[in-house]
């Protein structure tokens, strides 16, 4: 099977079924093959031809889910880039990947504007939308002229699906290839079955689809069952809410941020949730004592509503979850054993399985892998060994083989020769009452080589002074762990999927 067969299969089978919801706009499955398919044939002639990569920056609508499908069935290869991203970023992303047509939502005009002239690839510029004074090729007059039969374009699983460039928290985006048949194995295996999803499944598609895990595991994983998405353009922890309980959904992923925002901020048990199956979280590292905060806000506690999942770009995203079954037991845990078709294993420095309580790294094995990085034959080489693609995270078991994520490999300090996990700060940060949000990280010392820094965002409403922060964590940690300097901020840098991003945190703050 291919990607694109997904969306051809529910035209045959559920023609009629709410396939998108966006806002006031309904479309069924066969209306959304249509405009798929005139997007297709739109490229096709255009001159996009097989393997042709084709860029978009589109935030979540029925708009997206037509060029999605419309690119892969024209047999080209998608490029979603994350749309938070500045010129000099889309720059690189578009001509790395060689794309030969951009499409784009109007409201990206201004990030454009002006480099595309250092786009030479590309050869056709398509909009959602009009943008005064600038003559792009419009979406809607492509899809005019363009016949709703499938294009006549033969798609093997062994054809390139998507080059899907990793978020640039630790540096410059790298260019994840897929193929059909791993994104279909990460959809079926890691989407469908390990979130339980069915033809009645209804997933809230708030996150941006143009991250691995909310567009390959949710979005694609509730087409692949002929379920319904209801898509929303961004977080409004309040139209959030009010979108569950309307349209009835089943299914939601988001970050950490976006349950904490809910739970600190709303009046969540004035809505009626109860339709909602499976909550996931995912996408950052979360405390215990926040998981239990998230329990109880939603009401959650007993009802094996709340699954954690942990994967990576380069993994398709597969890794492994933490289900509802486990969640209020191994609370701190990312979970056991790898998803349906995926091997999990923490790595210890000598390339054997690590010991209980040893720190190693976590690998991934699964059909879903990346397939290398885009032009990129070193950093591939140094991610992917023996079949195992490499996370840069350190990790441990337990005794019941329970898998707890310590530290991005990157962000452990070494001070005086003692290891410093930035996720153990940060944890007991994020315990004291007035924190919003923390990144620990390493800055120089003249004697200790680094030591520890701790950058620190707070609620609304609230106050706290370095020095309390700092003497917060001399009740809770050993003395080389206490971060030497606290700087208080308006707001730390991180991704759409609340993800920090800690290569600007320390451009901005790695000083001590």
């Amino acid at each position: 099977m291919n990607v694109a067969e997904m969306l051809y299969r529910n035209a045959r089978k559920y023609p009629d079924k709410e396939a998108i919801v966006f806002k006031e706009l309904r479309l069924n499955y066969r209306e959304v093959d249509h405009l798929s398919n005139q997007f297709a044939n739109a490229l096709i002639n255009l001159g996009i031809k097989k393997g042709d990569k084709v860029a978009m920056m589109m935030r979540n609508s029925e708009k997206y889910a037509a060029v999605y499908f419309g690119i892969l069935k024209a047999g080209a290869v998608v490029v979603p880039i994350n749309i938070s991203l500045l010129k000099n970023e889309v720059q690189f992303i578009v001509n790395n990947c060689e794309a030969k047509a951009f499409v784009f939502d109007h409201v990206f005009w201004p990030v454009l504007n002006g480099i595309e002239k250092e786009l030479p690839l590309v050869k056709d510029f398509i909009c959602t939308a009009e943008v005064e004074g600038q003559n792009f090729r419009s979406y809607q007059e492509l899809l005019d002229v363009s016949p709703i039969e499938a294009p006549p374009v033969t798609i093997n699983e062994e054809d390139l699906c998507s080059i899907i460039y990793t978020s640039g928290t630790t540096g410059t985006p790298r260019g994840a290839v897929f193929k059909h048949k791993n994104v279909v194995a990460t959809v079926v295996n890691t989407g469908a079955l390990a979130h339980r999803m069915n033809s009645y499944t209804r997933n809230l598609a708030m996150m941006p689809l143009f991250h691995s895990a909310p567009l390959h595991l949710y979005f694609l994983g509730a087409v692949y069952v002929g379920g319904t998405n209801v898509l929303m353009e961004g977080f409004d922890p309040k139209g959030f809410l009010e979108t569950i309980q309307n349209e009835k959904t089943t299914h939601f992923f988001g970050p950490a941020v976006v349950y904490l925002t809910c739970a600190k901020l709303l009046p969540i048990d004035k809505y009626d949730l109860s339709s909602m199956e499976m909550f996931v979280l995912g996408g950052s590292p979360i405390s215990k004592e926040d998981i239990f905060l998230i329990l109880d806000a939603f009401k959650l506690r007993g009802k094996n509503k709340l699954q954690q999942v942990y994967g990576f770009t380069e993994a398709g995203p597969s890794g492994l979850g933490l289900y509802p079954e486990e969640i209020e037991v191994k609370t701190s845990s990312i979970g056991c054993a790898g998803n349906i078709g995926t091997e999990t294993v923490i790595f210890a420095e000598n390339g054997e399985k690590a010991k209980i309580g040893e720190v190693g790294e976590i690998g991934v094995r699964s059909e879903g892998i990346m397939v290398e990085y885009y032009k990129d034959p070193e950093k591939t080489a140094n991610t992917i060994k023996n079949g195992w693609v490499m996370s840069g995270d350190l990790a441990r078991y337990d005794e019941d083989g329970y898998i707890y994520f310590v530290d991005r490999s990157k962000d452990m300090i070494i001070t005086g020769g003692q290891n410093v996990y930035s996720k153990e700060v940060e944890d007991v940060i994020m315990q004291h009452p007035s924190v919003m949000m923390t990144a620990v990280i390493a800055v120089p010392h003249p004697e200790w080589g680094e030591s520890v820094k701790a950058v620190v965002s707070l609620k609304p409403n609230c106050s706290a002074a370095e020095e309390e922060i700092i003497a917060f964590c001399q009740d809770r940690l050993a003395k080389f762990k206490v971060p030497r300097y606290v700087q208080i901020v308006e707001d730390i840098p991180h991704n759409p999927a609340g993800k920090i991003l800690k290569t600007e945190v320390r451009k901005l703050y790695g000083k001590s």
